[in-house]
């Protein structure tokens, strides 16, 4: 009996000695000996690892390591075996009846959390439940197939960053992008530039200037999936109701446009009208918050995301930064200003609403708001309609 104790004491130290837990600073190394008669395991055993390992935030893995699973390292990450434009139900039990609490679509990466026999219970995004196994990559093809799924997004670190057609400070900017912004990386860098897609835009950003992060994307839940649906729903409406309100045309980028040619189009008034539905449509965002970086008219704007979102609705594409703003259109004097008309500060740009004031995204304690539009030095007010 005593022998057959020492054996199994040897045994767990030198496993102690194997283990290496990531996040542990500390190794446990094995004796080499053991006197016959002691029954204490080496300073640094196994519960000094443990105790380490609790204190550097990473207990929940100790068991991912000290118990050797069939999958492997893949143990815990899965992606989804779903046919592009397809989905799988998650449910809140393990079978076909229950509830479905989310959906699983070709491109999503679970973490699992159980196995239930031919269900799996995973953890995607904001949705836990049950889908069936088959629907999963997981183990070993999991680790095969974990690149398709990655994606790579860089975060703008600079206030101001160019986008330029290749690679290097002597290529064409296209656009510029801001601060805490973030884009795809759509390709491999080159030189420690690398390719990101802006909009419709593809370029080049230099690497200096950016932080890459491998993302992934996640199953939408029953509730982010009607929040989804309600909003395409609304910014289909709107668009339908702005479209019959601008039915008439969209005055183009000329400044030798004739009376007598917008007479034709219907704005004898040489796009005044024109102007006051972008107002119109502008104000209905007053009290919305200011959001730096931001191009939604709900969720958060800045203030040339704002003015850029605005037109977009009319079908009219703007840049994205005032400093590319400068050059849209053609200039008019503030004396000739009409609503709708665009107004640029340095920093700055809102809409003209008439009577001297402007409709902008201010800051983030006002939020979208009207000032007057002489609060500042003007540099230019351009006209896109």
């Amino acid at each position: 009996m005593k022998n057959t104790r020492k054996k199994q004491q040897l045994i767990v130290s030198a496993l102690v000695g194997a283990i290496m837990i990531p996040g542990c600073a500390l190794t446990a190394e094995a004796a080499e000996e053991q006197k016959e008669n002691t029954s204490t395991l080496p300073i640094a055993g196994i519960e000094s690892v443990l105790e380490e390992c609790y204190k550097t935030n990473v207990k929940e893995n100790i068991n991912l390591y000290m118990v050797p699973t069939k999958e492997g390292e893949y143990l815990n990450r899965a992606f989804s075996n779903v046919s592009e434009g397809d989905f799988a139900y998650i449910r809140n039990a393990p079978d076909n009846e229950s509830d479905w609490v989310g959906k699983l679509y070709c491109d999503s990466t679970v973490t699992v959390l159980d196995y239930a026999g031919e269900w799996t219970k995973i953890q995607s995004g904001s949705v836990e439940g049950y889908v069936p196994g088959n629907v999963l990559h997981t183990g070993e093809e999991a680790k095969q197939r974990a690149q398709d799924y990655e994606k790579e997004e860089a975060t703008v670190e600079a206030y101001v960053l160019n986008v330029r057609a290749g690679q290097g400070t002597d290529a064409e900017i296209l656009t510029q992008i801001e601060l805490d912004e973030k884009y795809e990386v759509t390709g491999e860098a080159v030189g420690n530039w690398y390719p990101v897609k802006v909009g419709e835009i593809d370029g080049w950003v230099s690497g200096n200037y950016i932080n890459i992060e491998t993302t992934w994307t996640y199953a939408e839940s029953k509730e982010e999936e009607e929040q989804r649906i309600a909003q395409e729903e609304a910014d289909k409406a709107l668009a339908e109701a702005l479209a019959a309100d601008t039915s008439k045309g969209i005055r183009p980028d000329s400044s030798d446009m004739q009376t007598d040619a917008w007479e034709t189009m219907g704005y004898p008034d040489g796009g005044t009208s024109a102007g006051q539905a972008v107002i119109n449509f502008a104000c209905q965002f007053i009290g919305n918050p200011y959001v730096w970086g931001g191009t939604s008219l709900t969720q958060g704007a800045d203030c040339s995301g704002f003015v850029q979102s605005v037109y977009a609705n009319f079908g009219i594409s703007l840049p994205r930064t005032t400093y590319d703003m400068v050059n849209i259109g053609y200039e008019v004097s503030y004396d000739q200003a009409v609503p709708g008309d665009i107004v640029l500060y340095d920093g700055h740009v809102g809409l003209y609403m008439g009577d001297g004031n402007i409709v902008n995204a201010m800051n983030e304690v006002d939020g979208i708001g009207i000032c007057t539009a002489t609060y500042a030095p003007i540099l230019t007010i351009r006209r896109v309609l």
